[in-house]
């Protein structure tokens, strides 16, 4: 899969004019398909004895967190906690889990740090401590150009809406009485849905839905747009650690800020997303 500033340009486009688009003979994406959501892992260990952390993720997630060509996890949150875990002498191990069970697991202490593009909201601090904000990601509407242009969640009562099981957004689409919801097990299979024709729109991760798209080779997809459906909506993405691990959260948090002070994160930030700005946390 590309990286490149490509997806970035989709990016903009998508949200500011909605330039996304899918097989127009209703057929599943034939491109860059991420992998199926088995558990796997990669490690990265900078010292000999350094304190090992099991990482838990959703490698169906690009260009955050997803599996490459062999299989490996890799994406803008593995690059910025393997560099954090460097500089603060810790090896990591990622695994790979349904999104849904993430918390869980964390409360479980299956793992001591999930990285899967988390926003930072009351729900999540509620169940987890949770570390600065390292990106900025909100959540849109998805849909087709030559439909309606569905702008805030109500305005899909009575419609057919795919999402990710476990998303942020299921919430909200409960709260604004959007009944008629589909849950996938990840964000490209509610894309596809999209582009099949199965639902009316989809709603997810502006970055992840854009990159299906941008991603997606196929001629005559579809031209579709995006509409952040909750302007107000804190969308900054943040590490979680399970609740009152205060010492582990302040080791992220140091290790956030040293990277972005020896420019390691500006690296990092340029190979997933160019010289687009705007998914920076505004300072």
């Amino acid at each position: 899969m590309k990286k490149t500033a490509l997806f970035v340009s989709c990016l903009l486009a998508l949200t500011a004019c909605g330039d996304n688009t899918q097989s127009s003979n209703n057929a599943a994406p034939a491109a860059d398909k991420p992998a199926a959501s088995a558990p796997a892992a990669t490690a990265s260990t900078p010292t000999a004895n350094a304190e090992t952390l099991i990482i838990g993720t959703d490698a169906t997630f690009p260009p955050f967190d997803f599996k490459d060509n062999n299989g490996q996890i890799v994406g803008f949150d593995i690059d910025i906690l393997t560099a954090i875990a460097k500089q603060q002498g810790l090896s990591v191990t990622f695994i790979s889990a349904p999104r849904s069970d993430l918390f869980t697991n964390l409360n479980a202490d299956a793992y001591h740090i999930l990285a899967a593009c988390l926003g930072i909201n009351p729900d999540r601090l509620s169940k987890s401590e949770m570390s600065d904000p390292y990106i900025f990601s909100p959540n849109v509407i998805m849909g087709k150009e030559d439909g309606a242009k569905a702008q805030v969640l109500t305005d899909l009562v009575g419609k057919k809406v795919a999402i990710q099981a476990g998303s942020y957004s299921t919430e909200a689409l409960k709260k604004a009485q959007v009944t008629d919801v589909k849950e996938e097990k990840t964000a490209f299979a509610a894309y596809s849905d999209l582009l099949r024709g199965n639902v009316d729109y989809i709603v997810g991760d502006a970055g992840v839905l854009s990159y299906h798209h941008a991603e997606n080779k196929e001629a005559g997809k579809p031209k579709l747009y995006t509409s952040i459906y909750d302007k107000t909506e804190d969308a900054r993405v943040g590490f979680a650690v399970k609740k009152g691990n205060v010492e582990l959260q302040k080791k992220l948090n140091n290790g956030l800020k040293a990277i972005k002070e020896d420019g390691t994160y500006d690296k990092i930030y340029a190979k997933w997303f160019g010289d687009n700005d705007s998914l920076r946390v505004k300072q």
